[in-house]
């Protein structure tokens, strides 16, 4: 089996919440501004703009990636000019911290096995029209994160799964926009000679599978024909999904890095390092194995683990509740209530305390699964307390032994031919009479213990 190796540079845009300003002026970041509203000379290249100096809440999301990726954070951070004659970019070049003489943010990282060659921080380019020849500067100047792995992916699924992590623990620290998504320029060699192809910018964690798995399989092809690989880029087509050829590798252009002179080096302190790192939350992998570890499920550790809101509210409230009980419900029907609703967790007013209050009830067998549902489809609606809900409405279980038996006993009486299937072995008949019982008590009663009490009744 032919060796393959891939390695990715992944690219995100940095959710500037604190500040919602660009990398290098004061313009406003708006995702829904009309075209060229939120723009100045320094984004728009005028003759004799100066950048300010970098905005300070890029630097500390840019240094909390890295640490999140268990990188080497550098102490001096230099800004390069990549020049460039193309319409997106006025000045002719790009500020970026990637290049011949440049210093990235974080280097030797490592994450889920793959190790992290560099991650840098640099100024989106304008939105350019080809078709029309219209520019939008609003996008530029937009701060953006550049994550460049080893080669050491093997596979398009590794890949797609990796990506996937990644996306999650960025997540954890709030650093990048998940409504814009991520790209990728993905780079494929397959042994023995590893002529490196490059497939750039690629959108999408499924269209970067499918551009790593396309690629394999074409110069698998290419070489079991005896031709010769050449390096090269290539551009992914999501409609015919293929690789396209954009030019060899030796005729890219060359980018002529230069230390931006109107940019000064930027001094990155161990302290400063220290103070970010000690505000970073767990890494969802350490999230996982610590809610395993209490007897939760992997499958239910994963989605919990998935959003850090969702995991600290699972945190919380497994101090007070049998965690496999805490998960089963957080997992699933706290989610059903929300993807019904089309709402995350940030978006809803939910205590902890109220979610707590419903699952003692539920773990005491003071109400039933059903009106647990129900109750916590209300809690997405306002806040309430549980245990007031449920004595003002009279929810609480039916669970006077003599008062369920004489139920059961009236709805055997009123159903004579499912309780000779019954006894004729018919499983099925005795749910149905069990469903009898729950609805006379409005699902009140315990199902389980009502289905014991209905056997013994019959027998």
């Amino acid at each position: 089996m032919v060796e393959v190796k891939i390695g990715l540079e992944v690219h995100g845009y940095l959710d500037m919440i604190d500040t919602g300003r660009k990398l290098f002026c004061d313009c406003e970041i708006d995702e829904e501004a009309s075209p060229n509203s939120n723009i100045c000379p320094v984004c728009t290249g005028q003759p004799g703009s100066k950048p300010m100096l970098p905005n300070q809440e890029a630097i500390k999301k840019i240094i909390a990636i890295a640490k999140m990726l268990n990188c080497r954070i550098n102490s001096d951070l230099l800004f390069q000019r990549k020049h460039y004659d193309w319409p997106d970019m006025p000045t002719g070049y790009q500020r970026t911290m990637s290049g011949s003489f440049a210093v990235p943010v974080g280097e030797e990282g490592e994450f889920e096995g793959i190790r992290i060659n560099e991650i840098h921080l640099e100024e989106d380019p304008a939105a350019w029209d080809p078709v029309t020849g219209k520019v939008d500067y609003n996008r530029a100047g937009h701060p953006l994160v550049e994550i460049v792995t080893e080669p050491d992916f093997t596979s398009s699924q590794q890949v797609r799964e990796w990506l996937k992590k990644l996306v999650t623990t960025l997540g954890y620290v709030k650093a990048v926009n998940a409504n814009a998504g991520i790209k990728s320029d993905v780079n494929v060699s397959i042994g023995p000679a590893f002529d490196r192809v490059e497939v750039k910018n690629v959108n999408s964690i499924k269209s970067i599978a499918k551009a790593a798995e396309y690629e394999i399989a074409r110069q698998e092809k290419e070489t079991s024909e005896g031709k010769k690989i050449e390096q090269q880029t290539r551009r992914w087509d999501d409609g015919t999904g293929e690789t396209q050829f954009m030019r060899s590798k030796e005729q890219a252009q060359d980018y002529m890095f230069i230390p931006e002179p109107d940019l000064p080096i930027i001094e990155i302190t161990e302290d400063y390092v220290k103070e970010i790192e000690e505000g970073l939350p767990q890494k969802p992998q350490e999230k996982i194995e610590k809610f395993t570890s209490r007897g939760v499920e992997l499958e239910d550790a994963e989605v919990l683990a998935s959003e850090l809101m969702l995991a600290e509210l699972f945190e919380k409230v497994a101090v007070e509740i049998d965690p496999k009980l805490a998960a089963k419900w957080l997992r699933r029907e706290l989610l059903r209530v929300l993807n019904y609703n089309k709402k995350s967790l940030e978006e809803v007013k939910i205590d902890e305390k109220h979610i707590i209050e419903l699952l003692i009830m539920l773990e005491k067998k003071e109400i039933s699964d059903k009106v647990a549902r129900t109750i916590m489809e209300k809690l997405m609606e306002e806040t309430f307390s549980p245990v007031d809900y449920v004595k003002q409405e009279g929810l609480s279980m039916v669970s006077d032994k003599g008062e369920l038996e004489k139920i059961c006993k009236e709805v055997i009486k009123n159903n004579p031919d499912a309780v000779n299937d019954v006894k004729n072995g018919n499983e099925k008949s005795v749910n149905f009479l069990v469903g009898q019982v729950m609805r006379q008590t409005k699902g009140k009663s315990n199902p389980t213990e009502v289905g014991k009490l209905m056997k013994e009744l019959i027998e």
